[in-house]
């Protein structure tokens, strides 16, 4: 067998499954017929993942895009570990909103992603200054239209260890808005 794609989660768990059962590592390696670089590849990625989880800051960029005020409006984030590999990014087409909750919706969005995964630090990215600095104290939530979503994102964030609140430049965040507006961009042109 090669390493990669065709090492899958179920054959992964079956070698973990294998080792905790007490086989040894030649014997695993003979038994899934992987070679000695493949099981050094297995267990340096399993070690990435824990020191990951436990070392430093996840890193999450997340862009809401509307056209109009209200309008079409999507929202997207990207996930990476501490060492900046992407672990994971989603789009979603929100439907009607302004730019300020589709940028609230992007931040939820990729909190539930992170949370999925177990992350426990997590430095958080957004292009929208008024988000930003609402969710750090330092604006008032006027809106009534943004109550619900500052809250609502407030209880996600609790789920997390330790976290940063920061506005990034939008040209630094091109990747999520990019998702944002394709995502956009698609639903229109179905409609």
């Amino acid at each position: 067998m090669k390493w990669g794609k065709s090492l899958g989660r179920e054959e992964r768990a079956k070698i973990f499954a294998a080792l905790a059962e007490g086989l040894d590592l030649p014997a695993v390696g003979r038994a899934f017929n992987l070679t000695r670089e493949d099981l050094l590849h297995l267990f340096r990625e399993v070690a990435e993942f824990y020191q990951a989880q436990e070392g430093g800051y996840w890193q999450l960029f997340c862009d809401g895009a509307s056209r109009g005020t209200p309008g079409p409006a999507g929202a997207a984030a990207i996930l990476q570990d501490p060492a900046g590999k992407v672990q994971g990014q989603a789009a979603r087409y929100l439907g009607r909103a302004t730019n300020n909750e589709a940028e609230y919706r992007a931040v939820l969005l990729g909190l539930e992603m992170a949370a999925g995964r177990g992350v426990k630090r997590l430095k958080i990215f957004t292009d929208s200054q008024l988000v930003a600095e609402q969710l750090k104290g330092g604006y008032q939530v006027k809106s009534p239209n943004l109550k619900p979503l500052w809250r609502q994102t407030l209880k996600e964030l609790q789920k997390f260890e330790a976290y940063v609140i920061s506005h990034l430049d939008r040209k630094l965040n091109s990747e999520a808005d990019r998702l944002a507006n394709r995502v956009i961009d698609q639903h229109l042109e179905k409609h």
